[in-house]
């Protein structure tokens, strides 16, 4: 296989001086300093029973939890914790695959360098093995994955300021390479990947004021990609069935938004912007649907903020005054002030 390494740029002006620089890692919740900030693409999943969350911490805290799909406030979680087994070690990104498998980005004993990400059948249990661990070589401090319509996995590494795609078949443990590096100039940090069903590539850009708020590259994602606008220090993205994108934008005011499905062209600005019933502390990394319609994100703010929001999207219409209809928390992720990775099967 070919491997190739393009460049992504942000703007007009550095489109000549476009670069990989690297960018230094931030590191997560337990390590001295709060999580990169800065995930999921399309999740439905026929009969979704589980959310499941990270909380990108060291091994004194859970790597995955986990609770039954709807989510109430007292929602009882069940915890899975680091072992010599399963080599889970601040664990980032979540996302469940086509066949319904979870995959759960890891920093593991490599610190990061290169990260893993281990795969579990579902439902998880406390005791569960995974099936396989796949050492992504060419990532540094990875903290969010994706798939493309065609069962690629993508994966942003913040570290070395790259988007790295990985090909299958991911049917037995090793170490995997990069068929494409995208590199990403200093200045920007990719963060959250996802895919609508044409294979374009949407990455938010964590480090955007509002503008070159999220990147958007075709296949075969070796040109320049153009920019939605209007969404400052965006972390997680989703797209719903319709084809509509949610962002989270973490400005002065946090908020949801959304760009409508015939609103994604370059230069469009969200839709709808909706701050209603969101902490002023938080910041929405991760997001994915249930079967259903309702959204969740992960809330990786800090200890005021940090859980479970839902928006109840099966009930009531997406607008500016919509407010969470569930805001969960427990002590371990009030501890890490992070919930950081989702995902619903």
């Amino acid at each position: 296989m070919t491997l190739r390494t393009v460049s992504l740029c942000f703007s007009a002006a550095l489109l000549a001086a476009c670069s990989s620089a690297a960018l230094a890692p931030t590191l997560p919740a337990g390590a001295g300093a709060s999580a990169a900030l800065g995930q999921p693409a399309l999740e439905f999943a026929n009969s979704p029973h589980f959310v499941y969350w990270t909380l990108f911490a060291s091994c004194s805290y859970p790597q995955v939890q986990f609770a039954r799909v709807p989510m109430k406030a007292t929602s009882k979680d069940t915890s899975y914790y680091c072992s010599k087994g399963n080599g889970l070690h601040y664990t980032s990104g979540l996302r469940v695959d086509s066949s319904g498998r979870l995959w759960v980005l890891s920093f593991s004993k490599s610190g990061g360098t290169p990260s893993e990400v281990a795969v579990f059948k579902l439902p998880l249990k406390a005791t569960s093995v995974q099936l396989y661990t796949f050492v992504l070589s060419g990532s540094n401090a990875a903290d969010a994955l994706a798939f493309d319509p065609s069962g690629n996995l993508w994966v942003s590494s913040p570290g070395n300021s790259s988007v790295l795609e990985y090909k299958g078949p991911f049917k037995k443990s090793g170490t995997l390479n990069p068929a494409l590096t995208v590199g990403v100039p200093s200045g920007y940090s990719i963060y959250s990947l996802a895919f609508d069903k044409s294979g374009k590539l949407y990455a938010s850009n964590s480090k955007s004021t509002g503008s070159n708020s999220i990147g958007v590259l075709k296949p075969p994602y070796t040109g320049n990609p153009y920019f939605l606008r209007g969404a400052p220090n965006p972390g997680g993205l989703v797209f719903d069935r319709h084809g509509n994108l949610y962002a989270s934008a973490n400005g002065s005011t946090p908020a949801v938004v959304r760009y409508n499905s015939n609103h994604l062209k370059s230069g469009d600005k969200p839709s709808i912007v909706d701050p209603t019933g969101i902490p002023a502390s938080s910041y929405e990394a991760a997001f994915a649907f249930t079967s259903t319609g309702d959204l969740y994100a992960a809330n990786c703010g800090n200890a005021s903020s940090a859980g479970i929001d839902v928006w109840p999207l099966s009930r009531k219409k997406f607008g500016a005054k919509l407010k969470p209809s569930v805001l969960y928390t427990n002590a371990d992720v009030q501890q890490a002030g992070c919930a950081w990775g989702i995902a619903i099967k």
